[in-house]
């Protein structure tokens, strides 16, 4: 790709002066290239981007089409007026012939700051215009070159739906490195990562070649978490030579930092893409540590995982939920802490799996309905999530959604609202949970001529009863005050028989989350500030009474110390901040955070005010 046109001095804004005389008058550039791309499908995909590649099959391809930015250097000044061209050649080594030829005039507004220009060239039938080779399409802002765009043309058939003539898939293997991690000899190829030791996650997928001609293959490597969120997004090109039939070639993905610690505890999924074909799904796991060995790919488009976890038939099949359970343990396992609940939920999980193969009735031996008790802050939500999605993937529960509601969310203030209220909230979690947070304020008007709370407690526990097995309930919040919950009444004791008990995070794993905060906000704390903030951790940890807040003190600790770093760039010089600036957390932003009660009015978290 040519230079683009980023001068600020000395650059003409009109069209240069190519016939003598006295030259116009020097103005600065209005406009800095930003990027050329080039798509065949139409279809707007999201945030107005397209379905961008370099290489096409000619009998999938009617229109090229050719996307240009630019930013607009005179962005909230001025309008302007430009012409702009984009050309389309065909290379032939040295030779290139001119396809198309478009010049537009426009006006380019003020209130744009990046322009978007999309030109096409082609015909309405596939196949009929575009034959195999290399093309360019370059682009001009008043005849001056700013860019342009390779892809290229390949023929190796005419192709059924679902058919691929150009390769076979062989495999694929994940490993842990460097950025230049692909040009190692010996790879240590695993199966799970560490989510403190992963720099770059690299994906290794082979094809065996199955056409004698040449062509370039271009694949798309996908990332994303557990939640169906793109993490990151790797294209790959490779050029297969010819009469090479039955030769493997390797295409590599990467996603990561020089610094270990950007992929958080989590289930992903690398997705294959080719020609805009999903090809094959590979998912994997980040948890405490790394573990070697081979890790599972789908190439079945009716088993596929499509974007984390999302699959691709509407119709769960028993190797859908397998993946969603499989899933679901591993996000449930990669968690920071929770040991003691981690062991419970895999030993359910065996015992269920053990009812149902000997065909045991699974609802008389097992309860949708359990007792979270703990502090604030110790992940009692995430895992009433995850556990939701468990019991769809063990076959119990028939969505797998969660509904989180508390007191609000269930009494209404009138008599006969609340019974209403509590209904549809109940309806609404129908083949999955129903999270009821902070339960014991339910009874909390016990005895009371308006104790619509027991009320809502009444109905709750007349549809479990009703509904048995169509969905479940998790009542949630302290130790003490929810062991007084489940005495308050005989049908809740009775009902509920299972208990989760969320411990305190320690101070390691406090920090272990903070880091995972910090990695959020794309900055991290220097050796002597990750050294204060485990000190304070424990300070904390020490002091710490029924009201700890656990990873909602460390949420607010980070915040206050990602705003301090912000404050303390503020002031300075645009052109003095550096980008290991700008990613930093340093001693001083944490400092406030202080290990000792000194006698001042002390905020919540331990901040250090001064006395009033």
């Amino acid at each position: 790709m040519s230079d683009p046109v980023n001068q600020d001095n000395n650059q003409n804004s009109g069209q240069q002066n190519q016939t003598g005389g006295i030259p116009p008058k020097i103005m600065p550039t209005r406009y800095k290239f930003k990027e050329m791309k080039v798509y065949s499908s139409d279809e707007w995909m999201a945030g107005s981007t397209k379905k961008y590649r370099r290489v096409f099959d000619r009998f999938e391809t009617t229109y090229m089409r050719v996307e240009l930015t630019f930013f607009n250097k005179l962005f909230d000044e001025e309008d302007w007026d430009a012409s702009i061209r984009t050309k389309c050649y065909f290379v032939n080594g040295s030779q290139r012939n001119e396809l198309s030829n478009f010049e537009e005039k426009r006006k380019i507004l003020k209130d744009e700051n990046i322009v978007f220009i999309r030109h096409s060239w082609g015909n309405a039938t596939a196949g009929d215009y575009w034959r195999k080779g290399n093309y360019t399409w370059e682009a001009y802002i008043d005849d001056v070159k700013i860019g342009e765009a390779i892809f290229y043309i390949e023929d190796v058939g005419f192709t059924q739906p679902g058919e691929n003539l150009f390769f076979d898939i062989d495999s694929a293997r994940l490993f842990e490195g460097d950025a230049k991690a692909s040009s190692l000899p010996v790879k240590k190829y695993l199966k799970k990562f560490s989510e403190t030791e992963t720099h770059y996650l690299w994906g290794e997928f082979n094809i065996k070649n199955k056409n004698a001609k040449d062509y370039y293959a271009e694949f798309i490597f996908n990332f994303y978490n557990g939640d169906g969120q793109l993490k990151g997004s790797h294209p790959y090109l490779i050029w297969v030579s010819p009469n090479t039939i039955g030769q493997v070639y390797t295409a590599y993905a990467s996603w990561g930092s020089d610094v270990a610690g950007t992929w958080l505890r989590d289930s992903f999924t690398l997705e294959v893409i080719f020609m805009d074909n999903l090809i094959a799904t590979i998912p994997f796991t980040v948890g405490e540590s790394a573990e070697e060995g081979a890790v599972e790919m789908i190439t079945d488009v009716s088993k596929m995982i499509i974007q984390g976890g999302q699959q691709s038939s509407t119709t769960p099949t028993d190797s859908s939920l397998e993946v969603i359970l499989n899933e679901s343990l591993a996000e449930l396992n990669a968690l920071t802490g929770l040991d003691n609940i981690k062991n419970e939920v895999n030993e359910m999980v065996r015992l269920v799996r053990f009812y149902q193969e000997t065909g045991k009735d699974v609802l008389n031996k097992f309860s949708l309905h359990t007792v979270f008790i703990g502090n604030p802050g110790t992940g009692k939500t995430t895992v009433a999530r995850i556990l939701s999605k468990i019991y769809k993937g063990l076959g119990i529960l028939a969505k797998g959604h969660l509904v989180e509601v508390d007191r609000e969310g269930l009494v209404a203030g009138y008599i006969g609202q609340t019974a209403i209220k509590t209904g549809e909230k109940i309806t609404e979690a129908m083949g999955g949970i129903l999270f009821i947070d902070e339960a014991y304020s339910l009874a909390q008007e016990r005895g009371s001529p308006y104790d619509f709370g027991g009320e809502a407690i009444q109905i709750i526990l007349k549809r479990m009863e009703d509904m048995r097995g169509k969905f479940g309930v998790i009542v949630a919040g302290y130790t003490h005050n929810m062991q007084a919950f489940i005495n308050s009444n005989p049908g809740l004791k009775s009902r509920f028989d299972k208990y989760f008990t969320f411990l305190d995070y320690t101070p390691q794993e406090m920090f272990i989350i903070a880091l995972s905060m910090f990695r959020t906000e794309d900055v991290m704390p220097d050796v002597e500030a990750a050294s204060h903030l485990k000190d304070y951790f424990t300070f904390l940890y020490q002091g710490r009474d029924d009201h700890f807040g656990n990873a909602r003190t460390v949420r607010q600790v980070v915040s206050e110390a990602v705003k301090n770093q912000n404050l303390r760039l503020a002031v300075m010089k645009k052109e003095e901040r550096t980008k290991e600036m700008l990613s930093t957390v340093i001693y001083d932003d944490v400092k406030e955070f202080e290990l000792k009660d000194d006698g001042f009015t002390k905020h919540t978290i331990g901040f250090k005010n001064k006395p009033e």
